[in-house]
């Protein structure tokens, strides 16, 4: 069998403070606390009494407004104007208590740990709660303050970054512009520079002949021979007289004067090969000139013969057609890399 049994209802409440106990001892000290003579703001009256202890808290947390002392500012909860104390500038810096409430809470409790005391103020969790919300704004604006500080130094690197960009690139294209007004120009160099340069033909036929030239030929054999006389031949002129010039010594570009007008050789190469061919036929004629100036070259039992036959034999541009195609080749790249143009001597 169940048996009800009433519940006690609470005898003594503070409307002002918003406090119910049951025990009359508590609800006299209450009177005489400091939070009961305090004045408070409220937006609105309690017109009924309370039925439980959660309904106290709820009304007084929704209800309440606190008012600092000091500049009359108002707060939602106690502990938005116990923040706002420790920063008031209008405060006296006396020590300022947060409610003598939980006071009363704490001796309380000290002196008598029983379930008849009834009353109580805001509940710990709602106050954590409130500290949590302050604590967070006040994160969130030292979050904000820093990013702006962060911004503002990306900014100003920036800014720094551009103007090293700008005066890299006025260097540049200022260096760039002085490489292009003393850039090398081919055809200035050849049509006003080189224009009393020698044909090509009469390049040839200048060249100076000696025997000891047509000896060398017995030790280093056709296409050397035939270089050294050419290249000395050119070595031998000013390089505004010569007929032939290189821009690009990789590619074998050459610029050859022929009939007082200066031509790009063609890539078959004819008419450099045709004044190597030149000059190896004039050399060859100078065989007969040696032999006078060494007779003894016809006794088998002579050094003379032994080199007289080398001579003959080197003195030709080679056996077979592949054989004089390679000495030929080798020619022309020995005199292209002699008649080079050193573009940055010229500017």
């Amino acid at each position: 069998m169940l048996t009800d049994f009433p519940q006690n209802k609470p005898k003594y409440i503070c409307e002002k403070c918003n406090i119910i106990t049951n025990n009359k001892k508590d609800y006299n000290k209450h009177l005489m606390t400091a939070k009961h003579n305090k004045p408070l703001v409220f937006n609105k009256s309690l017109t009924k009494i309370p039925q439980s202890l959660t309904e106290i808290s709820k009304d007084l947390v929704e209800n309440s407004i606190f008012q600092c002392k000091h500049c009359n500012k108002t707060y939602n909860s106690r502990v938005g104007l116990w923040y706002h104390n420790k920063k008031c500038n209008s405060s006296i810096h006396e020590p300022i208590k947060l409610e003598m409430a939980d006071e009363e809470y704490s001796e309380e409790h000290s002196e008598e740990h029983s379930e008849e005391k009834g009353y109580r103020a805001i509940p710990t969790n709602n106050e954590i709660i409130e500290i949590l919300k302050v604590q967070m704004i006040e994160n969130q604006e030292l979050r904000k303050f820093m990013m702006e500080q962060q911004k503002q130094m990306i900014d100003q690197m920036m800014e720094l970054a551009s103007k090293s960009n700008v005066t890299n690139n006025t260097n540049t294209i200022n260096s760039n512009t002085n490489c292009n007004n003393k850039s090398f120009n081919l055809n200035l160099f050849l049509n006003e520079q080189c224009k009393d340069a020698l044909n090509i033909n009469e390049f040839v036929d200048s060249i100076k002949m000696q025997l000891s030239d047509l000896e060398e030929f017995a030790n280093i054999g056709y296409a050397d021979g035939v270089s050294n006389i050419f290249v000395k031949g050119i070595n031998a002129l000013d390089i505004h007289k010569r007929p032939i010039h290189c821009s690009d010594s990789k590619r074998e570009v050459l610029y050859i004067k022929n009939n007082d007008e200066w031509i790009k050789e063609s890539d078959d190469k004819l008419l450099i090969k045709n004044a190597i061919k030149k000059v190896a036929f004039r050399n060859i004629k100078q065989i007969n000139e040696w032999v006078k100036e060494n007779p003894s070259c016809k006794d088998p039992r002579t050094k003379k013969y032994d080199k007289y036959n080398k001579i003959v034999m080197n003195a030709m541009s080679g056996v077979t057609e592949q054989e004089q195609k390679d000495n030929i080749d080798k020619i022309v790249k020995n005199v292209t890399k002699a008649v080079a143009i050193d573009k940055y001597a010229l500017r």
